[in-house]
């Protein structure tokens, strides 16, 4: 609004009445047509399942890339983006949890910038009110119920008269290369920062401290875990997922060389009629929609895609 010479606030009931009432009427309207659109087009929707995630990869992979891209029109976004996939790909192999990763990223800025005004205008005082008493209660009990309960569980069974083999079997803790790249990685990467982060104030540093005690102590628990439990080496492999990773690498690489809407169209027409094997005349249609659909996007929004190094030439 202020780009269009508009001030936003209780200056438009007055000055901007009308346009006030159709940005009201308008919000009502949409919901109304977007869910008798839901609720019209919910199964040609739900019939996109059907359809072989060979084909809609590429489709999906362009558009991660361009969401990526247009958040901050940087292209360090799309390199971030691609470590950021290879992490995903060592935790899936390692059987990691992904979501609590993704959610850590979701909830770390606010949960940063709240925690530092509750220490700079409360101090201690901030964490002994009752809400976060009860908030840090519940976590507690999320982290320490399920061991006491497995430790009771195996703790009656043994006082129960039953033969060996009806008790439960303790089963081994499974561990391999991924598992201890990743805590070796995460014991470096705190030391790192804490030692990046030495210099801070105790204000300016208490959330980053937070952080690196809660990943240290975590990795020392996985540990002593390992340590304890019957565990079993397990081999993970990783040849045919690095194999994937670099050729997204070599997609962000083209997109620098050749412009994002020529990559985008050479990779979506390459990986379906050679990885997907569609017929020339599918695989012709789809990147030339993929590619429509971008350009229309850089119109509508005023997107400048990387025009890469070629076009200089």
């Amino acid at each position: 609004m202020l780009l269009l010479g508009l001030q936003p606030g209780v200056s438009m009931l007055e000055t901007n009445l009308d346009l006030t009432y159709t940005i009201i009427w308008s919000l009502a309207l949409a919901n109304i047509l977007g869910a008798a659109l839901c609720l019209g087009l919910a199964r040609p929707v739900a019939s996109l399942t059907r359809v072989p995630f060979v084909i809609l990869a590429p489709l999906i992979t362009i558009l991660i890339l361009f969401a990526a891209y247009q958040a901050t029109r940087s292209l360090g976004d799309l390199f971030a983006l691609g470590i950021i996939g290879a992490i995903g790909v060592l935790f899936k192999q390692a059987n990691w949890s992904r979501p609590a990763f993704l959610i850590g990223f979701v909830l770390a800025p606010g949960a940063e910038a709240y925690f530092y005004q509750a220490a700079q205008f409360q101090g201690a005082e901030a964490f002994m009110r009752p809400g976060v008493l009860i908030i840090g209660a519940l976590i507690a009990a999320s982290l320490l119920l399920p061991p006491l309960r497995s430790y009771l569980k195996k703790r009656r069974q043994a006082n129960e008269p039953m033969t060996h083999e009806l008790q439960e079997e303790v089963a081994p803790l499974a561990l391999g290369v991924i598992d201890v790249v990743l805590l070796v990685s995460l014991l470096a990467v705190a030391g790192y920062t804490w030692w990046a982060f030495a210099d801070l104030s105790m204000l300016g540093g208490i959330m980053p401290r937070l952080a690196i005690a809660i990943i240290v102590a975590a990795c020392v628990m996985e540990i002593i875990r390992t340590v304890i439990k019957p565990m079993k080496w397990q081999t993970q492999t990783l040849s045919q997922q690095l194999i994937w990773v670099a050729g997204f690498f070599a997609l962000i690489g083209s997109v620098m060389v050749l412009g994002f809407l020529f990559a985008a169209a050479v990779f979506c027409l390459g990986f379906l009629l050679v990885v997907a094997r569609m017929k020339p005349v599918a695989a012709v249609g789809l990147a030339a929609g993929v590619t429509l659909f971008l350009m229309g996007m850089a119109n509508l929004l005023t997107l400048t895609y990387p025009t890469g190094m070629l076009a200089g030439l």
